[in-house]
């Protein structure tokens, strides 16, 4: 029995590829174990630009203002306060290995697994995988949801589904079958 994969991941600029498969959680674990954040009482929650605590007070964690224009499009600007990194400086200063959780949030999906993988954090590089399996390794972690294209956005979504753990072998079908809404259908099969 297959799962179609049509609709898209996230229309929040809030949400990314490291979200969706569920790997921010342990990278945030990760910087709030370091001791600047212990000695600074900095909790997971510090480090995620969804909530109160470490993200921007000005942009509140969107990295850009949005100015809206009549009878025009909206302009976005990079926050000034932040310079676009979505968190204060005093979570910026929190380092795994010389990398803030901005820098991190930058890498590249391929950069992220060999990062972490040179750095003993295997448990995170394999939560990053799945996405470098579907070919997704030149995506950025941190990546807007809103600026990947369909045929990205289903591959994050496939990702998510291998990345569930089942024993079971899983395969990813490419049918030249289009949709009634001419979307054309992924189906991902165990």
């Amino acid at each position: 029995m297959g799962v179609p994969i049509l609709l898209p991941i996230g229309k929040s600029s809030r949400s990314n590829p490291i979200t969706y498969i569920k790997g921010y959680d342990d990278i945030r674990q990760l910087f709030s174990r370091e001791k600047h954040a212990k000695v600074n009482g900095f909790k997971p929650g510090h480090f995620s630009f969804n909530v109160d605590g470490g993200r921007c007070d000005f942009c509140k964690g969107e990295g850009e203002i949005k100015v809206e224009m009549q009878f025009m499009a909206d302009v976005h600007l990079k926050c000034e306060d932040c310079k676009g990194t979505r968190f204060k400086d005093e979570i910026l200063e929190i380092k795994f290995h010389e990398k803030n959780i901005a820098d991190i949030l930058q890498m590249s999906v391929d950069q992220a697994i060999d990062f972490f993988n040179e750095h003993n954090k295997e448990s995170i590089a394999n939560k990053i995988k799945p996405l470098q399996d579907v070919g997704l390794g030149y995506i950025k972690l941190g990546q807007s949801s809103n600026t990947l294209s369909g045929g990205e956005a289903q591959r994050v979504k496939i990702a998510s589904f291998l990345s569930k753990g089942n024993n079971k072998k899983k395969s990813c079908k490419d049918s030249n079958t289009w949709n009634i809404y001419g979307r054309k259908r992924i189906n991902v099969t165990s």
